[in-house]
């Protein structure tokens, strides 16, 4: 008995000790996934890093380990999907001092996130974030130039258009983005930043847009073997939608884990994701 009881205290004490090496290594360890899409719209590659959520992480000082991780990657432009704040944290400093290195190594594009438009100091928020070098996208679009000369159209939506309170005409800044950057899909190749993947499957995935990119779910938080996340906002329990690459056969979407947490519930199996996308 005595025998047994030893052995079974081991066996509890190295499960133990590996619950807490897979939570400390889900909260710090930066992961690279990358993501192939293929066009008939682009003659030429080209490849970016998609990040969001970082919620006032730091990875390094200053993210010098983020910076130096994103840069080994040598993306054409950064996507930034939104909370890389916390809204109950006054601080703001992370994000702030991570925007310009980000700005050096390539553009950089920002959408806004769930946590940044309830942030206390929203104001000073955004002027810092627009001051930061970055192109601040908040139901706009602008054009970029590819390496090998190519248009590609980037675009951020700020929030869902068609909630059941603006029926019937959905007169909101967001639709009337919605529609000229639709509209406009049929010339270029169309890349949508907008923070919630909910809006996909509540409406967008129907659209025509290219390709969409989100954040958000922060990968379910914790990813079981064989059943995927555990829970996100607006999806409950085992969300269908939790990270990784979805097709409607009209939109394509890729959904980043993020970097960072926000509640009290600790990312397990689940680590820092930047997430790299090349189009072909």
């Amino acid at each position: 008995m005595k025998k047994f009881l030893i052995t079974f205290g081991i066996i509890i004490a190295v499960l133990l000790i590996l619950f807490g090496v897979n939570i400390w290594y889900s909260a710090n360890v930066l992961t690279v996934n990358t993501y192939n899409i293929n066009t008939d719209k682009l003659n030429n590659s080209v490849k970016f890093v998609l990040i969001s959520d970082l919620h006032n992480k730091q990875f390094g000082e200053n993210n010098i380990d983020l910076v130096n991780k994103i840069r080994e990657q040598n993306p054409e432009f950064i996507a930034v999907d939104g909370d890389m704040v916390t809204d109950e944290n006054d601080s703001r400093e992370p994000v702030i001092k991570l925007l310009p290195q980000l700005c050096k190594i390539a553009p950089v594009y920002y959408v806004l996130g769930n946590h940044e438009k309830t942030y206390g100091e929203y104001d000073k928020l955004i002027e810092e974030i627009k001051s930061s070098g970055v192109t601040f996208l908040d139901n706009e679009m602008v054009t970029f130039k590819t390496q090998s000369k190519e248009i590609i159209t980037i675009g951020g939506l700020t929030d869902y258009p068609y909630y059941e309170y603006e029926a019937p005409d959905y007169d909101n800044p967001a639709r009337h983005f919605l529609d000229s950057f639709i509209e406009q899909e049929k010339e270029n190749y169309s890349i949508l930043l907008t923070h919630q993947p909910e809006v996909y499957f509540w409406g967008l995935k129907d659209k025509n847009i290219d390709l969409m990119l989100c954040g958000h779910t922060h990968g379910g938080l914790v990813r079981l073997p064989l059943a995927g996340g555990l829970i996100a906002p607006n999806q409950g329990w085992f969300p269908e939608y939790d990270m990784g690459y979805y097709s409607s056969g009209t939109v394509e979407m890729i959904i980043t884990s993020g970097l960072g947490n926000s509640i009290g519930i600790p990312r397990l199996n689940n680590p820092p994701e930047v997430c790299v996308v090349e189009i072909n």
